[in-house]
């Protein structure tokens, strides 16, 4: 792969890094789309860190919130780092570092849904954890991605499954209330199904989505809005 000194740039003026491991950083923003290969055959692109910055990311997390919550238990710790982790929240903060600007792909960049700025998160702390190691990669995700980005303080108030906040709403106060998901044959592919959610023969939220749990969770938001749900305060 050419050096390409426009990435560096960015890579610098968007991130602060300087990397001596150019090609790994390469790598973490290149698209299988390219169908590019090394002299061995392997395939170059950011798969395989992706994976490394997921099981990473998880670790690190898992660790400061156990430190920083001294009184939180294996479940609490459990539902804290989901919020943090989860494919929302990934999706979120790789799109206002702006990352898929770098990446290289050889598909209309418009054409990918939410998780590719999820996907070149993990990517790229894959790689930041290849060219640092534990301790400076911790210290550079925490100074440059989950401090900037993640308030802790609020984790508790914030919603991880709207589906089962309405699910457990509705349990208790013995209302029925239907999940009704279909494949939706619509000519948008980005939207491939649709959930309405029935309660006593009345629609009272529907959406699309590109996966019929993606279209559960954001009917079920507009359904927690609908039925003017709060959660209880915390003790």
């Amino acid at each position: 792969m050419e050096t390409s000194g426009i990435f560096f740039s960015q890579l610098n003026q968007k991130l602060g890094l300087k990397p001596k491991n150019k090609p790994i950083f390469q790598k973490a923003f290149t698209h299988s789309s390219m169908n590019l290969k090394d002299d061995s055959g392997n395939q170059i692109n950011f798969e395989r860190l992706e994976f490394l910055g997921d099981t990473f990311l998880d670790t690190l997390i898992t660790e400061y919130l156990f430190h920083y919550f001294p009184s939180a238990n294996e479940g609490e710790l459990s539902k804290l780092r989901a919020k943090i982790v989860s494919r929302e929240k990934l999706n979120e903060i790789g799109k206002k570092l702006e990352l898929i600007d770098m990446a290289k792909t050889a598909v209309n960049k418009r054409n990918f849904g939410n998780d590719i700025h999820g996907d070149l998160l993990e990517s790229l702390i894959g790689a930041v954890f290849v060219e640092m190691g534990y301790n400076k990669a911790k210290a550079y995700v925490m100074k440059k991605i989950i401090v900037p980005f993640v308030d802790i303080e609020s984790l508790n108030d914030s919603i991880l499954s709207y589906k089962s906040v309405v699910i457990e709403w509705s349990q208790k106060r013995k209302l029925n209330v239907k999940f009704n998901t279909k494949s939706d044959g619509g000519l948008d592919p980005n939207f491939n199904y649709c959930c309405e959610i029935v309660s006593n023969n009345k629609i009272i939220a529907k959406a699309r989505d590109i996966s019929k749990k993606k279209a559960e969770e954001k009917a079920a938001k507009r359904a927690y809005k609908a039925f003017k749900i709060h959660k209880a305060p915390r003790a």
